[in-house]
């Protein structure tokens, strides 16, 4: 009536893990398409990747790749005819936004714990041997850019990048002299190591739309009423 946004709240959708899981390899979900951030050496689709496995459903799902989690968002909502899983992390900075700003869908569906692959300061091979110059310039995500906080009281600027991936990237076509980026990217884009942050456990979120929950719902109401029958 008033226009606000209401936070969807979808009655039959399966309440633990197992039975989430059990839901999404039943033949009564035909297709899964699941958003993560680009490019695929980045933490986000590795973890989709590794949730896809665990849950034993490669064989109907897609993954899309997206420059940033706003606008791949947006395209999963657009999405009818399969269920479209959104991924996100809990580092991410503005991660309190697409909670509050996609009130109907659910952010936090699904979960994969996996440790960060490996993040790291990198840099160019001609540059290795060097050392790290006040007037540098350093790619990163804004979530992982506080770690190098000391290198910008020194002097370094820190530039945006939509992904740890990008950063990398960014770092190889020199457009920058550094980069936070992960071991996949250093490795895809033949950087060299200069200083490692470690590897933590790290939680990645699947979310879904409201049209994913129908459609999940509706299935885990169709393997009860079976269960009931058996």
């Amino acid at each position: 009536m008033n226009g606000l946004p209401v936070f969807l709240d979808m009655p039959g959708l399966p309440g633990t893990e197992d039975e989430r899981n059990a839901v999404l390899r039943s033949p009564e979900i035909k297709k899964i398409i699941c958003f993560v951030l680009a490019p695929a050496e980045a933490n986000i689709p590795q973890a989709c990747r590794l949730w896809i496995e665990r849950v034993g459903i490669a064989d109907k799902t897609e993954i899309r790749y997206g420059r940033v989690p706003e606008e791949y968002i947006a395209t999963a909502l657009e999405v009818k005819d399969a269920v479209a899983i959104f991924w996100t992390c809990a580092v991410f900075a503005r991660e309190h936004m697409v909670f509050f700003r996609n009130a109907d869908t659910l952010p936090f569906f699904v979960q994969q714990t996996m440790r960060l692959d490996e993040m790291q300061l990198a840099v160019a091979p001609k540059l290795a041997s060097c050392g790290i110059l006040p007037i540098w310039r350093v790619a990163s995500h804004v979530s992982p850019a506080p770690l190098v906080d000391t290198l910008v009281k020194k002097g370094c600027v820190v530039l945006d990048a939509s992904s740890n991936g990008t950063a990398a990237q960014m770092c190889a076509d020199g457009d920058v002299e550094l980069c936070i980026t992960t071991e996949s990217a250093r490795r895809q884009n033949g950087l060299v190591t200069v200083h490692s942050f470690g590897s933590p456990e790290m939680v990645f979120f699947g979310g879904i739309t409201s049209v994913g929950a129908e459609m999940i719902a509706s299935a885990h109401q169709q393997m009860q009423k079976i269960s009931v029958a058996v």
